[in-house]
């Protein structure tokens, strides 16, 4: 039976999940963090208007099991506004982010949390994922997030495995911010970075989907402007302070923008995520 949320005592951690559209990956993305090993969270399920069967899905899910806390948006209102609508209703110690078509290992949790409680300072922890293909398949491929990386050269954490310790983005009123959309989650690592570490374990964590679509070919343009954007905001803004190589990283990706997008996607994931990144078009 489902249970409502003065019912249930406040979790250690907060597992946040938007979803749009997603219906043929939902079963195992849901069961996935359902099954962790480590059970002391709450699911934060965010709905962004789907209409492809998504909402049945997640509400048949949410009524088997109250640690899920279902939220609907009236509409699709993107990815931002799903993200700090449900930040908003997070009550853990930590938010886990979780995307709904990727598949978490069972001590998912266990591993990250017990990295976050060992350190608290520590503020972002990321982690490595084996990739796979819209069926399930791995390709072959395991990336690491880059926590030893400058910031201000490259987004170094893989967002859907990332804990986050919630108080330092209360305390300072952080959150993600629209103006960046397509690299949302880089700005807010900067901002997080000036109050702690970004750390990330070797342990893969998280079986990731990385078949390409139509879509992520059109936005990919948007992205790399919207990287660009963050990069100069944090140099200019936040006072980040780039390097030679930086620089050189910066103008590359300027480059980029001149090309067909096609041929951005696959030079873009190469320079990004290293030589075997494999992308299914």
């Amino acid at each position: 039976m489902k249970c409502e949320v003065a019912d249930v005592k406040i979790p250690a951690a907060s597992v946040l999940m938007p979803v749009y559209n997603n219906a043929p990956f939902l079963d195992e993305a849901v069961s996935s963090i359902l099954g962790q090993s480590f059970a002391d969270f709450e699911l934060i399920i965010v709905d962004d208007g789907s209409d492809d069967g998504s909402a049945a899905i997640l509400a048949a899910w949410a009524g088997r099991d109250c640690r899920i806390r279902l939220l609907s948006n009236e509409g699709n209102r993107g990815i931002v506004y799903s993200l700090n609508r449900g930040l908003v209703e997070c009550r853990g110690a930590y938010v886990v982010r979780m995307d709904s078509d990727d598949i978490a290992l069972p001590d998912r949790l266990a591993r990250q949390i017990g990295t976050m409680d060992a350190d608290p300072g520590i503020v972002v922890l990321g982690a490595a994922v084996t990739c796979i293909d819209a069926a399930g398949r791995e390709i072959g491929m395991v990336r690491h997030s880059l926590a030893d990386c400058p910031l201000l050269r490259q987004n170094t954490m893989i967002h859907p495995t990332v804990v986050i310790r919630r108080e330092v983005l209360v305390r300072h009123g952080l959150s993600y911010l629209e103006k960046y959309r397509y690299a949302e989650d880089y700005f807010l690592w900067l901002q997080l970075s000036r109050f702690g570490r970004l750390a990330a374990i070797d342990d893969v964590v998280l079986r990731y989907r990385t078949s390409g679509t139509a879509s992520r070919v059109r936005h990919l343009k948007a992205m790399l402007r919207a990287t660009l954007r963050v990069k100069l905001a944090g140099a200019f803004t936040l006072g980040f302070l780039p390097s030679v190589a930086d620089a050189g990283r910066f103008l590359l990706e300027c480059a980029l923008l001149l090309l067909p997008a096609a041929l951005v996607l696959r030079l873009y994931l190469r320079l990004t995520f290293g030589k075997g990144t494999k992308v299914h078009l």
